[in-house]
């Protein structure tokens, strides 16, 4: 038998990002749908996004992201006909950039915030949940 074979571990143990790395990218994620926005606003976009939502298409009914691309092409361009679409998806990227701030400038970590149980689980399900009841209240906006 081969000595060196005892010495594979046999765990795989994914690498760890750095507080810093996970601030950078918590701050690229918040900032990314609103370049989107920028853009499709610089392109006159607004107006000419499809409404080709499958979830809806299904059921008839709007889904969590119902009107957020059309958010954050408002609010790319300075137009407060943001809060008629999904503004909630707005407010959360500006939570993720500063949430990417917070951790970057005190060095607050979220190291093994995915293994902390059920949290995260109710975090993301909670968001989608708000995200999708803003989406209904809005509907008649959304649809129109």
């Amino acid at each position: 038998m081969r000595s060196d074979v005892a010495d594979i571990p046999h765990e795989y143990t994914p690498p760890v990002m750095s507080d810093n790395s996970i601030g950078l990218w918590l701050i690229v994620a918040g900032c990314f749908p609103f370049v989107v926005g920028a853009l499709m606003a610089a392109a006159d976009g607004t107006d000419r996004i499809p409404v080709t939502c499958l979830f809806r298409t299904m059921t008839g009914l709007p889904c969590p992201l119902c009107g957020g691309t059309r958010a954050f092409t408002y609010v790319a361009s300075g137009n407060s006909k943001f809060l008629s679409y999904n503004a909630f998806w707005v407010f959360v990227a500006v939570a993720m950039i500063i949430a990417g701030f917070f951790v970057i400038f005190t060095r607050f970590s979220l190291q093994g915030f995915w293994r902390r149980g059920r949290l995260p689980i109710y975090i993301v399900t909670t968001l989608l949940l708000s995200g999708w009841i803003w989406a209904l209240v809005n509907r008649g906006t959304i649809v129109g």
